[in-house]
């Protein structure tokens, strides 16, 4: 019998047909992970890419989605979000974008990325809102991307949520639609030696032109503080897709995309709507120089705190300061620069109106537009409004400022008051049409305005006009956390067939029992350390700051008396221990007037707040106070 004969491969033909074969069957890996060099950190930073199915065969251009971690995460890992790396392949060939999952640590030796946080957390000169346009560059540039800002987004979570807030707030002319998934409410930002505290609630209008979008878990151990940002956003007027979901501290199950999926939908949703830079627009920023809707903004600016830039239109802008958000009374930046956007006829001559809000001095310029079609401008001071117009344009009305009662900037609860408003005309003045109409509207259910609209007569050539008082019933709850505390009024303003939109916020001062317990921190340690500056005797006195507690509770205190120095108070934060940083209790330190009366006696109201663990909920208590001052007598009348 005849036997077949046997062929044996050799080993090394064999090890092929064993790993090669089978390697080259399997399909293309879900995603790689790159580098590039940034010129803004000075090293290679890494990013996780996702291209969909399609793009190496194509020459067609993709959108972008930015995808932002959270705490002790990185572009590779997110151990709290439980990300399914590889099932988001699916959900990247699905909507047919590219996803960039980006690293947001700074120093490899410690998990806290971003270089946000408390005041320790704050420690290197490297800035996020440096990076992020290097890294969209870079992926630009080496991608085939849609480039422009209709196609560009950004999901974030937890700190990663923080900031995907933050950024589109910074850069709402890059941004189309950011989603903060169980998102940070806030943090300080900025450099070691001079960063702010950037309060989500607070900065929406930053975002009045970007898509976004919320998720908030039921169990999450931010519910409460994101519940505060949430309201923050309806307080502002600005549209937020919000989404409660029962759930904790993460994006999706283990295993699953549905959350992650519904986060990409809006995002790719947001990116078939036609968007249009908008016509005016505001923003709060807390860098010395930035740039924004084509306008650049260079200062001398040194503190902490915000640069407000208001009302910003073809016909002019307004530049302001606070110290903090809502309300923080001004602080000096003497050297501003600004380029305008080029919206101007090169070479023709236009109109310009410099008004000083402190002084109410009015000047009249002109200037001539450059080749690029801008205008530039140099300010000494601050709280400033620019008007910008040709002889042939109409007005253009914007909000001044107002007063509440006998002078007063609040409003008092369970009482009626009156508003009286001004309105500044930074344009035309030579064609009136005989009136404006005012109307003031607001959106919180406690607040009825009686009489909500007048009619003013107004004459050629006037600028200013003052507005007939406003009728205000404030039957407005005090929050039971750190919600808006505030009213915010919207204004509409017309003028013939022309209509100007404006909004302004007033405090109330919510009238509760007295608290008791009152201790006086002028110098002197009650709690942990002192943060008054006096002679330390525990008595408050004139020319002293104080800072005062309800017991063993630091006080936020509101006042209308003329003897305390509002615009010189300052503010002292605390992280009440719970098990995360997040959620910033604030108090006031209180410049007493040196020439306030012996004897006498300053009505505060006053708050403070409480925290539980888990999940943080800072709880806050409203009252009053009535405190005596001593004069040694060099107190002038």
């Amino acid at each position: 019998m005849k036997r077949n004969k046997t062929y044996r491969l050799p080993f090394s033909v064999f090890f092929f047909c064993l790993v090669i074969i089978p390697a080259l069957s399997q399909s293309q890996p879900a995603y790689t992970d790159r580098q590039h060099y940034s010129n803004v950190f000075g090293h290679d930073k890494s990013y996780r890419l996702y291209l969909p199915d399609g793009y190496e065969s194509s020459t067609k251009k993709y959108p972008v989605i930015y995808f932002f971690h959270g705490w002790g995460g990185r572009h590779f890992k997110d151990d709290n979000a439980l990300l399914n790396y590889e099932g988001i392949k699916l959900l990247v060939d699905k909507y047919q974008s590219i996803l960039v999952m980006w690293d947001g640590n700074i120093d490899t030796t410690e998990p806290r990325p971003y270089n946000v946080g408390n005041h320790n957390d704050v420690k290197f000169a490297v800035q996020e809102k440096d990076y992020f346009p290097e890294l969209v560059a870079h992926i630009d540039s080496t991608y085939r991307t849609l480039s422009d800002r209709q196609h560009r987004g950004i999901i974030g979570f937890s700190m990663g949520g923080f900031m995907a807030f933050y950024l589109a707030g910074k850069y709402p002319d890059k941004i189309i639609a950011a989603v903060s998934l169980a998102g940070s409410p806030e943090f300080f930002v900025g450099y070691p030696g001079n960063h702010t505290l950037y309060p989500v609630r607070y900065t929406f209008k930053n975002l009045s032109d970007v898509n976004i979008r919320m998720h908030n878990g039921d169990s999450d151990i931010l519910y409460y503080l994101n519940d505060e940002v949430k309201e923050g956003a309806k307080w502002e007027g600005v549209n937020l897709d919000y989404w409660k979901f029962s759930g904790g501290h993460m994006v999706d199950k283990t295993g699953e995309t549905k959350v992650f999926e519904m986060a990409m939908q809006f995002v790719i949703r947001a990116f078939s709507k036609i968007a249009t830079p908008p016509i005016r627009w505001s923003h709060y920023d807390l860098y010395s120089s930035f740039s924004l809707w084509g306008y650049h903004f260079k200062t001398n600016k040194k503190e902490s705190g915000y640069l407000f830039i208001k009302n910003v239109d073809k016909n002019g802008f307004g530049i302001y300061t606070n110290k903090w958000l809502p309300n923080g009374p001004a602080f000096p930046v003497d050297s501003i620069f600004v380029t305008t956007a080029p919206l101007y006829t090169v070479g023709k001559s236009y109109n310009i109106l410099h008004y000083q809000i402190k002084t109410g001095k009015l000047t009249n310029t002109t200037q001539q537009a450059n080749a690029n079609g801008t205008l530039s401008f140099f300010y000494s001071t601050w709280e400033t409004e620019t008007g910008i117009y040709e002889n042939k344009d109409s007005s253009s009305f914007v909000f001044l400022d107002y007063a509440a009662n006998n002078k007063s900037s609040y409003l008092h609860n369970r009482q009626t008051g009156m508003l009286f408003l001004r309105l500044l005309n930074r344009a035309n003045t030579i064609y009136p049409t005989g009136k404006i109409k005012v109307t003031l509207s607001t959106t919180d259910n406690g607040i009825i305005i009686k009489n909500n609209v007048a009619e003013v007569a107004i004459k050629a050539g006037q600028r200013i006009v003052s507005i007939p008082s406003f009728t205000i019933v404030s039957n407005k709850n005090e929050p039971p956390h750190a919600e808006p505390s505030q009213v915010k009024f919207n204004l509409r303003i017309q003028n013939g067939k022309q209509v100007f939109s404006d909004d302004f916020t007033v405090p109330v001062l919510y009238d509760m029992p007295l608290l008791d317990s009152i201790r006086v921190d002028d110098g002197v340690i009650i709690i942990g350390s002192s943060y008054g500056t006096g002679n330390s005797n525990g008595v408050a006195e004139a020319g002293e700051n104080i800072m005062l507690y309800s017991g063993i509770h630091r006080l936020r205190l509101y006042t209308e008396d003329k003897w305390i120095l509002n615009k010189e108070e300052k503010l002292a934060d605390e992280i009440i221990p719970a098990r995360w940083p997040d959620g910033y209790t604030l108090s006031s330190i209180t410049k007493i007037s040196p020439y306030c009366p012996d004897g006498h006696v300053i009505e505060f109201y006053a708050s403070y707040e409480t925290k539980t663990f888990n999940p943080i909920e800072r709880k806050t208590t409203w009252g009053k106070l009535k405190l005596t001052i001593h004069n040694n007598g060099s107190a002038k009348k």
